[in-house]
C-alpha cells in the first residue's frame, strides 16, 4: 500500500481555502447537520473531542452547541489557525488545543472521559484505522448517551467521480479495487472504504451504528459553485435528502456513520 500520513496537513492555508469552497462547506455542513440531532443534551456541560480537527471548523460548532471541546491535531499550523478562529468567535474559553497524534489516543486521555467524539476525514490517513477506532471507543462515556461521528472517503464515490467528472474509465476501474487513491488537494495517497466493510469494522470496535449517511452524493458532479446563499441552501437541503437514503448514500463521496458504544464495552 502507498505510504499514508498526515504530514500533508501542515499547509493550513490550502486546507482553509478548500473549506471555503462549495465542496468544502458542504462536507462540513452536511456532517454537522447529520450529527446535531444525535448529540447528547444535558444541564451539565458535556465534553467533546475533535480528533484531527485541523482548523477547528467542527470544534467551533461543538463549542457553540455547549460542549467543552478538546481539539487534537498533529499540525501546529492547523492549531494556530484554529486558535485565531476561536478567538474571533469568542469561544476560546470552551476549547483546549492539543498537539498530538491520533494513534496515541490511549496515552493522551482517560477512558470514558468524553460525551462526544468527532473523527472526520482522518481514518483515511491512518495505517491502522481499526486500532484508532478501538482507542476512541474507549474514550466515550458508557452512559448510553455518548456519541461518535465518523466520516471517511467512500470507494464508490471515487469510482463515479473518476468516471463522470474525470472521464477516465481506466482510473474508475482501478478505484473499484484499489486500497488508496490520489487526494486531489495534496496529490498524495488516501485510503478509501467500502461502506459495508466500514460498518463492520465500526461494529468490531465495539460501536453500535445509529445512523449512516452519504455526504456529497451529487454536488461533486455539478461542476459549479453555488452562486448565492439561496443556491447553496437548495443544494444543501437536496444533499441532506438524498444522503439519508441508502441507495444514494452508497455512492456518495463520503460515508458518515454516527454510533455509540455497545453497553457491554469495558
Amino acid at each position: 500500500m502507498a505510504q499514508l500520513g498526515t504530514d500533508r496537513f501542515q499547509n493550513s492555508e490550502r486546507y482553509a481555502a478548500y473549506l471555503r469552497t462549495t465542496e468544502g462547506k458542504l462536507r462540513v455542513d452536511l456532517g454537522w447537520t447529520n450529527l446535531r440531532g444525535f448529540l447528547p443534551v444535558s444541564d451539565v456541560r458535556g465534553r467533546a473531542l475533535d480528533i484531527g480537527g485541523g482548523t477547528g471548523v467542527f470544534t467551533l460548532r461543538l463549542a457553540a452547541f455547549g460542549f467543552d471541546v478538546v481539539l487534537l491535531d498533529n499540525s501546529e499550523a492547523m492549531l494556530a489557525q484554529a486558535r485565531k478562529e476561536a478567538n474571533a468567535e469568542a469561544l476560546s474559553s470552551r476549547i483546549s488545543f492539543s498537539h498530538g497524534e491520533a494513534n496515541s489516543l490511549r496515552g493522551l486521555f482517560e477512558p470514558c472521559s468524553f460525551d462526544a467524539v468527532v473523527c472526520h476525514n482522518l481514518l483515511e490517513y491512518m495505517e491502522d484505522p481499526f486500532a484508532v477506532l478501538c482507542s476512541l471507543t474507549r474514550l466515550l462515556k458508557k452512559d448510553g448517551k455518548s456519541v461518535v461521528s465518523l466520516l471517511v472517503r467512500n470507494r464508490y464515490g471515487e469510482v463515479l467521480k473518476s468516471a463522470i467528472k474525470g472521464r477516465d474509465l481506466e482510473l474508475a476501474k482501478a478505484a473499484l479495487l484499489a486500497e488508496t487513491v490520489l487526494d486531489p488537494l495534496y496529490g498524495q495517497p488516501v485510503r478509501v472504504f467500502d461502506p459495508l466493510d466500514f460498518r463492520r469494522i465500526v461494529e468490531r470496535a465495539g460501536l453500535k451504528p445509529l445512523a449512516e449517511r452519504g455526504v456529497r452524493v451529487l454536488s461533486d458532479y455539478l461542476c459549479c459553485e453555488a452562486s448565492s446563499e439561496d443556491d447553496y441552501a437548495r443544494l444543501l437541503n437536496f444533499e441532506l435528502l438524498v444522503g439519508a437514503q441508502p441507495q444514494f448514500a452508497a455512492v456518495a463521496r463520503y460515508t458518515q456513520v454516527i454510533a455509540r458504544p455497545e453497553p457491554n464495552q469495558p
